[in-house]
């Protein structure tokens, strides 16, 4: 019975922990995040789970949770490196560099001496360079494809049509200068579309707004009590109609 007793006993926090770790090392995630939660069910202040449960969550690409956990360790333990060197690899995965640099420096602030967070604000200040030098060229090429083609458009009705549309030069010019605008604007709105995806992937995932579903369909119109004429009459005559 002792020995029967002893199998049942729960998991304390740090089995539960050691547990998660092993499934992290093994690239179990979503094992190691069981673990881990329920790890925190029994010690909900210990900061050490919520960065190793954040670190999961983001090798399972779940950015939102990830972040809430990184959050949490920060404000249990606003004084740990690592708390915001996890909301850092967060923001930097869901391509929030400039949040991912603010958080590595603060890190930083706190481990001077971490050779690892220099590398990842180099790392990721080099990222941050390089998209803004690749926006340019996109916004560069598609203006210089606009007026390629607004001149090839103009040689072409020139050359080959007998009655040409463009004949002044200067509607010539003006053709094909709208026509890199439009390559300009083309370029423009690809660069903010990818600016605007930046951190969509923290957005929290959409929750099914049962109690609203509920609430509609227990709400029933109220039915009137229908009378007979005679009733009707009467009602009519006290005012209540």
């Amino acid at each position: 019975m002792e020995d029967t007793k002893k199998g049942a006993q729960t998991p304390t926090v740090e089995e539960l922990k050691t547990k998660g770790n092993e499934c992290v090392k093994n690239e179990k995630f979503i094992e190691a995040v069981l673990h881990y939660t329920q790890a925190i069910k029994l010690d909900p202040c210990n900061y050490v789970l919520y960065s190793n449960r954040s670190f999961a969550f983001l090798k399972l690409d779940q950015h939102y949770l990830s972040l809430q956990d990184a959050n949490e360790t920060v404000r249990l333990q606003p004084m740990w490196a690592k708390g915001y060197f996890r909301r850092a690899e967060v923001e930097a995965a869901s391509g929030l560099h400039d949040e991912a640099i603010i958080s590595y420096t603060r890190a930083l602030q706190l481990d001077p001496q971490n050779t690892k967070l220099m590398e990842c604000i180099k790392s990721i200040s080099d990222m941050q360079k390089k998209r803004t030098k690749d926006n340019h060229n996109i916004i560069w090429i598609c203006t210089c494809v606009g007026l390629i083609i607004g001149i090839a458009v103009v040689v072409l009705d020139y050359s080959l049509t007998a009655n040409p549309t463009l004949t002044h030069p200067f509607s010539m010019v003006a053709f094909s200068i709208a026509l890199a605008a439009l390559g300009w604007s083309i370029g423009k709105g690809a660069t903010l579309m990818n600016t605007w995806s930046a951190g969509k992937s923290l957005q929290p995932p959409e929750d099914l707004d049962v109690n609203h579903e509920s609430k509609e369909k227990d709400t029933v119109p109220e039915k009137k009590a229908k009378y007979s004429k005679a009733q009707a009459r009467q009602r009519y005559k006290q005012g209540k109609l």
